[in-house]
């Protein structure tokens, strides 16, 4: 028997039942990456029972590689059209936003990361989806997804302004909290070039516009250092 499976091959293929579908076994906590590779592929494969009676596990296992972008950040945002009824404000990419949620959004979601704690999600879905919710494992973990996405993509984007920043030996023992106000005010200023008057304007400012100035801005910077660098030898 010739079978001839056609499955989504990235996350940008998927459909909407299909996100779903993903969301929920990724966010289960009960299947092994390789476990929902196999379901995805028997699902979007369309296999039947017989089908699957006649194909060996190594001859599945063989397919497996196809479905390794669940396990990855898409390379390209991908979101829920809606949670809960409510649809999303913005596109994937966050086209729209305004630089002070985006910053909200950096906030809670770097808190999530440390404490693990849904309800920093559930802020960033008010957000992104204009209401208050308490998402299900599922919703946030398509809200986790999306963030991180986006956070990747800005990174490739703006390399001058997400450059990696060198560990320091002399940290001087702040919270998370403490650091990320920190940043975001320098963020701030930087964007205001100190006239506090332009502050309300930089904060309702498209986050891809605020990003665009602030990497130009950390480009400017870097190529001052390495003339200076070069005039000092």
């Amino acid at each position: 028997m010739t079978i001839n499976i056609t499955v989504p091959t990235s996350w940008q293929e998927l459909d909407q039942k299909q996100l779903r579908y993903a969301f929920f076994l990724l966010s289960s906590g009960q299947y092994e990456p390789d476990q929902i590779k196999a379901l995805c592929l028997i699902r979007w494969g369309k296999l039947t029972d017989a089908q699957l009676e006649v194909l060996k596990p190594e001859q599945v296992a063989a397919f497996l590689p196809v479905m390794d972008f669940l396990v990855t950040i898409p390379a390209t945002p991908v979101r829920l059209e809606k949670i809960q009824g409510h649809e999303a404000k913005y596109n994937a990419q966050m086209h729209g936003l305004e630089f002070q949620n985006w910053l909200v959004i950096e906030n809670q979601y770097q808190g999530y990361l440390h404490t693990k704690r849904n309800d920093c999600l559930n802020t960033i879905a008010s957000i992104l989806y204009g209401a208050q919710m308490i998402l299900r494992p599922d919703e946030a973990y398509s809200i986790f997804l999306w963030v991180a996405a986006v956070k990747q993509l800005f990174a490739s984007r703006f390399g001058n302004f997400f450059v990696s920043a060198p560990a320091n030996p002399q940290d001087t023992g702040e919270s998370i909290h403490q650091k990320l106000i920190k940043s975001m005010n320098t963020q701030i200023r930087a964007l205001t070039k100190g006239d506090i008057t332009k502050e309300k304007e930089i904060l309702a400012m498209d986050v891809w516009r605020a990003l665009t100035e602030l990497d130009a801005q950390a480009e400017e910077y870097n190529e001052l250092k390495k003339m200076q660098q070069s005039h000092g030898k």
